[in-house]
């Protein structure tokens, strides 16, 4: 095994796997390749972009499929799609039901078919890029370079390593015998397979996002890395802001998956230096209704599309591989076509395409397909009779390791902490996710929950009652699953469960907040809500975490983690009725339960999330917050490397007077080795002592993605968008001759 691992590298190991926790994962891994390998050519392909844009016409016109009666899309839309690997016809087939069994019957087929032929055969072609290893007798083989086949030799070479477990416990007649009883059974199958079709084919999984605004939150647990993006935009709304901002935030998100020093290790001659992946497809859309000159209307969308792009930085322009101007409405397929073999043609130059794919993965699902069609969701002891039951059984470490990679590329979803179920549809999952956030067609189902709707709208808190509308108009599978939808939702932080004192803690069913559709802003000044005033209590600096681009779905995630640590402060508002203080984009915690006389003010800012605690009657010492900056630093840090591997993110440090109005707050300050006591304050036009109530928080940047395993992004990532450190530190004798001055100043008055 560790010769294989050498020959091998971690080439073969999907990224997904190598950034596991468990550093066994790439050696297991390995293993099951060793045990049996076909060539996975999957693409990933995200269709984002401001809502109405045209991206569900766009999606039809490259089905082939008419577009007369198109409605925009609600949550998320999953589509498989089977087009040729080699060819650039264009052609996408839709891979459902039937076809999509198929499609697996035929990568099972050519194994099978192989194992079959080489028994007591010497010189059969089989496929060269099958990797078979069972208890057989194993040969060497020897690749012809002209007709790319390979053929069995007569040299008998040894299998596996001294020590190393037989893959299988089958005798190898039973395991032979498996493969015919399988090979039969597929081949009398009502989805029928052509053998003697050698054309290799690429499964493409499209995923259409809404562009409403609601469901930003619940996007981004379905980006990756390995994605091909078609971002979609208006050529005619080129002079609106807010298309211009929506259309940054997604190039914006999408550069916060980029590994740039993976992409420059792994460059080959196919792709510029300056690209970077994942690569980015700009669509402008309703380019008919862009006014100019028939003859000009060329230079004009482009001279449109580069109003949308004038602000982007230099690296995230790497991600722009091509553009293309198009109507839904007019254009003929040509252009459709070309799109097809554009995308097709990126796909091969990804690192992810044609590598190694253990059999074992693939045979087990195949029966998860067949399974999905009765059940979107199954028990765990269920899927380990399943794994069990297969010609190529997985062990219980293979089987976990199976749900892990498959969870983490969003095929199935699968929590170790939550172990009775396992989702196989992520389609009725993100349903699931659409039910909750867009509501309103279950709001007239009890009007005596009117009230709580409103609420719901409103705030985001989200009562049982109002569940009970949305889920049992729903009498189904969801609804009888409502509990681990739940439990599934509580874990992506769509919704949350937050920490509450009073009435609400004694609730057997306590109420839920949806982060996304929390709306309310503080009705007032957030000090004068709180009473936080000069006489009774102490601020602290602030402390700013300044992002070069902050991902909109991170406050929601610290939010929620700090609700489930601490609990949320109760606030009375001008009709005196009490409610937590929860709003959009901030929120206020309790750090002492017992006393509440320390409360934690956390906010988002552009580009950056501040903090800053309020101190009742206690006099604030050095150190006397670290705890809590070390909570909110590990837990920015677990959301972005560990959670959504965004490895591009960083961040940097910064402090700042507590006096500073939360909205005019920028990170005025550094952290140092030698940080000054005494330094002026530019908003109070002052002189201040630092206390350093953060206390060791030294670093004056913060690379979070060295953190993640195998990755060391550029340095120069948002280099252009960080503000130089403005501080102007007083050391003590600066202080001294200041006093001085002002005492000279006096005197001659």
């Amino acid at each position: 095994m560790k010769k294989l691992m050498e020959d091998l590298g971690t080439d073969e190991v999907p990224t997904e796997i190598k950034l596991m926790t468990d550093k066994r994962s790439v050696e297991l891994y390995l293993k099951l390749l060793e045990s049996g390998s076909e060539k996975k050519r999957d693409i990933r392909l995200v269709v984002v972009g401001k809502k109405g844009a045209g991206k569900t016409s766009l999606i039809k016109r490259l089905f082939g499929e008419d577009i007369t009666d198109v409605t925009s899309t609600n949550g998320i839309e999953i589509h498989k799609i089977k087009c040729k690997a080699k060819s650039d016809d264009g052609i996408w087939n839709k891979l459902d039901g039937n076809n999509e069994e198929t499609e697996t019957q035929a990568r099972l087929l050519k194994e099978y078919e192989g194992k079959l032929q080489n028994k007591g055969t010497v010189e059969i072609p089989v496929e060269s890029h099958i990797a078979i290893n069972d208890n057989t007798p194993s040969t060497s083989f020897d690749v012809s370079k002209k007709s790319g086949t390979v053929y069995q030799q007569p040299e008998i070479i040894k299998s596996q390593e001294a020590g190393d477990p037989p893959v299988t416990n089958q005798h190898p007649d039973q395991s032979l015998e498996q493969a015919g009883r399988d090979f039969e059974a597929m081949q009398t199958a009502k989805s029928k397979v052509d053998l003697t079709d050698k054309e290799e084919y690429a499964t493409l999984l499209l995923w259409d996002f809404a562009g409403d605004e609601e469901f930003y939150h619940t996007h981004q647990t379905f980006l990756s890395s390995d994605a091909i993006y078609l971002v979609v935009t208006k050529l005619n709304e080129a002079d609106d802001p807010s298309a211009k901002d929506l259309f940054r935030l997604w190039i914006d998100s999408i550069h916060c998956y980029c590994r740039p020093e993976q992409d420059k290790n792994e460059a080959d001659d196919n792709k510029s230096p300056n690209c970077i992946d994942p690569p980015v497809v700009v669509i402008g859309t309703w380019k008919d209704a862009v006014t100019c000159e028939i003859e000009e209307l060329e230079d004009a969308c482009i001279k449109n599309l580069w109003q949308y792009t004038e602000n982007l930085a230099e690296d995230e322009r790497g991600h722009i591989r091509s553009k293309y101007f198009i109507s839904n409405k007019k254009d003929d397929n040509h252009v459709f076509l070309q799109i097809r073999q554009d995308i097709l043609n990126l796909a091969r130059s990804m690192r992810t395409w044609n590598t190694d794919y253990p059999l074992k993965f693939i045979q087990l699902e195949q029966c998860l397909q067949e399974k999905k069609k009765e059940l979107p969701i199954i028990s765990y002891q269920e899927m380990m009779h399943m794994a069990a039951a297969t010609p190529k059984p997985l062990s219980v470490e293979e089987l976990r390791l199976f749900l892990d990679f498959h969870h983490e590329i969003r095929a199935l979803v699968y929590f170790k902490d939550l172990p009775d179920y396992i989702i196989l549809d992520t389609q009725w999952l993100s349903d699931a996710f659409k039910c909750i956030v867009t509501a309103k067609k279950f709001r007239a189902a009890n009007i005596r929950n009117q009230k709580r709707w409103e609420e719901f709208y409103q705030r985001g808190k989200l009562h049982n009652d109002v569940l009970e509308d949305i889920f049992k108009i729903e009498q189904n599978i969801l609804y009888k699953h409502k509990d681990h939808v739940l439990n599934v939702m509580e874990k992506f932080d769509i919704i949350i469960r937050p920490n509450i004192s009073g009435k609400d803690t004694a609730d057997a069913k306590p109420c839920f907040y949806v982060p996304c559709m929390i709306k309310e802003e503080p009705e007032c000044d957030i000090y004068k809500m709180f009473n936080v005033t000069k006489d009774i209590c102490k601020k602290s600096t602030w402390l700013n975490f300044k992002f070069g681009f902050l991902p909109p779905h991170l406050i929601n995630h610290l939010i929620a983690s700090l609700s489930r640590k601490y609990e949320v402060a109760e606030v009375a508002t001008k009709q005196h009725k009490k409610q937590i203080a929860l709003f959009r984009g901030s929120g206020v915690f309790e750090l002492q339960k017992a006393t509440q006389l320390r409360k934690l003010l956390v906010m988002k800012c552009p580009n950056a999330i501040q903090i800053q605690v309020w101190q009742f009657g206690k006099q604030v010492v050095r150190g006397m917050y670290k705890y809590i900056a070390d909570f909110v630093l590990e837990e920015i840090t677990e959301i972005i490397s560990t959670r959504f591997k965004m490895s591009n993110v960083k961040f940097e440090k910064k402090w700042e007077c507590g006096l500073t109005k939360p909205e005019s707050v920028t990170g005025t300050f550094d952290f140092s080795e030698e940080q000054e006591t005494i330094y002026y304050c530019k908003t109070c036009s002052t002189i201040h002592e630092f206390i350093g109530e953060w206390s060791d928080l030294q670093q004056s940047s913060s690379d979070i993605s060295a953190n993640v395993p195998r990755s060391t992004p550029s340095t120069a990532s948002f280099s252009q968008n960080k503000t130089p450190a403005q501080s102007t530190k007083v050391t003590s004798y600066h202080f001294i001759a200041f006093s001085v001055y002002v005492t000279l100043m006096l005197i001659y008055v």
